[in-house]
């Protein structure tokens, strides 16, 4: 019997606390941390992890059962992917056995094991480097440096300033050294762009995984990583989890971008776990952005990260000239207007294309009946259906409920008007002024598969389509080198936000949409439609760059007691009965008064802003605390008062640690 002879493990439950189990005398295989294994649970059978092994336990050893089975003979969970998990329990007040279940792939938990791990050496293919301008060798220059001692870097250049051909080079150093390498993207579209360009230079060394993969493919990426044998990891949030051998530097490309957040389940932060990892691993960490978050630049402002600038084009080519429609002196149709249709009219003469940026999918965000006023609602969210007119369905934009089209008010009987705008509309629209011109929309809702993905990126690239219609999935990392000019149409969205994000947001979408235009031979030009053109944010970010938006804007967070100056934490609870929500948040903002020398603050309880959702009520409490440690010891308050005083029957909760999501 070993003298540790309780088995510590986690099993994917909603109860935080690992289960102990005592050695089966019988098992052929000796237990070890890390790996997989059956025990007894309830009256059935579980698979799940060792994470860790103990001589003592809580519960007597009369009553512990033995488990069944020991899959592996060697552990297929690492001492550092580990030491992550139990991070990431600790830091998003997670229950363990589910982030393993998060972290590990789904082939692997159902007790497989890919047997194929193919290897392939690193060679250099120094033909194909680009050339680098004075600017960008001195910022590889200031890059190497800075990365020598493995400190964090943020590399922050303006949108066309060649920061992907910097990406290659410290990553084929890194490789000619015998290291890994992560390179994280925030979407799964432009996961096959940035895995074409590495496979230019770095042929067949070039993994992807992201969640279109299949479930073999992702272990077997894993195991190869985990062997050192996949040498050059790409992958979407997901990735971050991977385990290497030996890793050299993680790569987090537009490390601004919300899509490293998880929404749903362990919401963890891909680039804030890529600090971590690199931390824990001794690995290089280089973020890159144009438009960095306001995390990555206070870190930089507080000397946490290293940052090098680089402030001029590859082309040399000047910044976009600005011109701004003013919506009280044009009317607008279908989300156009005579002087926009004027300016599409010449660059489409000149054989340039033109990106039309819309954040708003469907054809309205809103149908509204003239006559009574009537909008058209989901009955399971506090929302307004959307309409889908190709397809003559209303439609819910954060659940599954649809309906079809009404002819007539659902109310009083009487025709619906269409309100608003969304990228249909506008396909529409356009279609009508250039019926000659190929359209091509690029949006979530045309882009479903990776294929159609796929093809509508290459059909963009090519130049041949002249209008391009997108969401903000087409401003992210694209280079279209014959694109021209950008119209924003409708500012004025992302000017009168409802959280303290929105202004950050609404400046990242402008200068990446801003900075696909005129990247090659000629000046951009950037058209915006707004009926506020004096909004003191929109004169900010087109008379200043985004640093010195930056620089104004975080005053404002300070003063306000906003993130990133104050770690937050948004409790969410919901339910059908909205009583019940109301009733728990209650007694934890009445529970907060006895925590006062946390110096926490509890702001609420209050409706979410999108008050049903899914057919439960919603309601939070928002926590703000200078002290990360000390906000983290609060929650960890909060929770024990929740699960101890058996008050949250009947209401599901949930922490979001930085939140990004406020709805």
């Amino acid at each position: 019997m070993l003298k540790q002879s309780i088995l510590n493990i986690a099993i994917q439950t909603p109860v935080k606390s690992l289960f102990d189990y005592s050695v089966n005398p019988e098992s052929k295989i000796k237990p070890q941390i890390g790996q997989r294994i059956q025990v007894p649970f309830g009256n059935k059978k579980r698979f799940g992890f060792i994470h860790d092994i103990s001589s003592s336990s809580k519960i007597s050893k009369s009553r512990l059962k033995p488990f069944i089975e020991i899959i592996d003979e060697t552990p297929i969970i690492d001492n550092d992917t580990r030491e992550l998990i139990q991070w990431c329990s600790n830091y998003y007040h997670y229950p363990i056995g589910m982030v393993y279940s998060t972290v590990v792939p789904k082939y692997l938990r159902e007790s497989k094991y890919p047997n194929k791990i193919e290897y392939k050496a690193f060679e250099a293919v120094a033909e194909e480097r680009k050339i680098l301008t004075n600017v960008q060798k001195n910022a590889l220059k200031e890059s190497e440096k800075h990365l020598k001692n493995n400190n964090a870097l943020l590399l922050n250049g303006i949108t066309g300033s060649g920061k992907t051909e910097i990406y290659m080079r410290l990553i084929e150093q890194e490789l000619g050294l015998g290291h890994q390498v992560l390179f994280l993207v925030p979407e799964i579209g432009l996961t096959p762009q940035t895995a074409n360009v590495l496979t230019d230079r770095f042929g067949d060394l070039v993994n992807v995984i992201h969640s279109g993969t299949s479930p073999k493919v992702r272990a077997s990426v894993w195991v190869a990583a985990q062997k050192g044998l996949a040498q050059l990891v790409v992958g979407t949030r997901s990735a971050i989890f991977t385990p290497f051998a030996s890793l050299g530097v993680i790569v987090v490309d537009e490390e601004h971008d919300q899509s490293y957040k998880q929404q749903n389940g362990l919401m963890y932060s891909a680039r804030d776990l890529a600090v971590v990892k690199a931390k824990k691993l001794n690995a290089k960490l280089l973020l890159g952005s144009a438009t960095p978050s306001f995390e990555s630049l206070f870190n930089v402002k507080n000397k946490k990260y290293n940052a090098v600038e680089i402030n001029k084009r590859v082309f040399s080519t000047p910044l976009p000239e600005n011109k701004i429609i003013d919506l009280r002196l044009h009317p607008i149709t279908k989300g156009l207007t005579k002087p926009l249709i004027k300016d599409i009219t010449e660059q489409i003469n000149k054989n340039k294309q033109v990106l039309i940026f819309l954040n708003r999918r469907g054809y309205a965000p809103l149908t509204m009946c003239e006559e009574c006023g009537y909008i058209e609602e989901c009955p399971r969210c506090d929302t307004s259906l959307v309409l889908h007119k190709t397809i003559s369905l209303l439609k819910c934009h954060h659940c599954s409920y649809q309906k079809t089209q009404p002819q007539l008010c659902s109310e009083c009987g009487s025709n619906n008007a269409i309100v608003g705008k969304g990228t249909q509309q506008l396909e529409e629209g356009l279609k009508e002024q250039f019926p000659s011109e190929k359209i091509l929309r690029i949006d979530r809702d045309t882009t479903r598969s990776q294929k159609k993905r796929e093809l509508a990126m290459e059909l963009a690239h090519s130049g041949k389509v002249k209008i391009l219609i997108g969401t903000q999935m087409l401003t992210k990392g694209h280079d279209f080198p014959n694109l021209s000019m950008v119209a924003i149409i409708n500012a004025d969205q992302g000017l009168f936000g409802s959280n303290f994000r929105s202004s950050e947001l609404f400046a990242q979408h402008y200068f990446q949409a801003s900075g696909r235009a005129g990247r090659r031979d000629e000046r951009g030009l950037v058209v915006i439609q707004t009926h506020n053109p004096n909004h003191p944010l929109l004169q900010n970010i087109i008379n200043n760059n985004y640093n010195s938006f930056f620089d104004d804007s975080i005053e404002e967070r300070i003063n306000h007691l906003w993130p990133p100056f104050y770690g937050a934490a948004l409790l969410r609870a919901e339910a059908v009965n909205k009583k019940k929500v109301f009733e728990l948040l209650s007694k934890i903002s009445s529970f907060s008064e006895t925590l006062k020398k946390h110096k926490t603050l509890f702001l609420g309880p209050v409706s979410s802003p999108i008050e049903k959702k899914l057919g439960k009520y919603r309601g939070q409490i928002l926590l703000l605390n200078k002290n990360r440690k000390t906000l983290h010891s609060t929650l960890k308050q909060v929770s024990l008062f929740i699960e101890n005083n058996d008050i949250g029957k009947g209401v599901r909760w949930v922490i979001d640690i930085d939140p990004i999501d406020m709805s």
